[in-house]
């Protein structure tokens, strides 16, 4: 298990296009070393959520046009009031044309 190669118990991540993909699989691996995960992004993270509350950490889902960088003090803002903290920042999410997109 992830776990056993890192621990991330008390953590908080922000993960980027968590949806899906390769988003959805650091978000949950994230969870099983034992942050609590933020997913940001465009798409439903219904499945996301479920794979992360199924290994017991949480799941808190921020829906946002990452395209500009206009959310991203918003985003930031959320997350510290949802979990108090930010630990870990992922970005992962891309355009359609495939350029990324700068979080922070």
């Amino acid at each position: 298990m992830v776990k056993d190669l890192f621990n991330l118990d008390g953590k908080v991540a922000i993960v980027t296009g968590a949806s899906r993909g390769l988003g959805q699989g650091m978000a949950i691996a994230l969870a099983q070393a034992g942050a609590n995960v933020v997913g940001v992004g465009q798409s439903d993270m219904t499945s996301t959520k479920a794979e992360i509350n199924k290994v017991g950490r949480e799941f808190f889902e921020i829906k946002a046009d990452l395209t500009t960088t206009e959310k991203v003090d918003e985003i930031v803002r959320k997350t510290v009031e949802e979990f108090g903290r930010v630990d870990i920042l992922v970005n992962n999410a891309r355009t359609m044309n495939g350029q990324n997109i700068i979080l922070m």
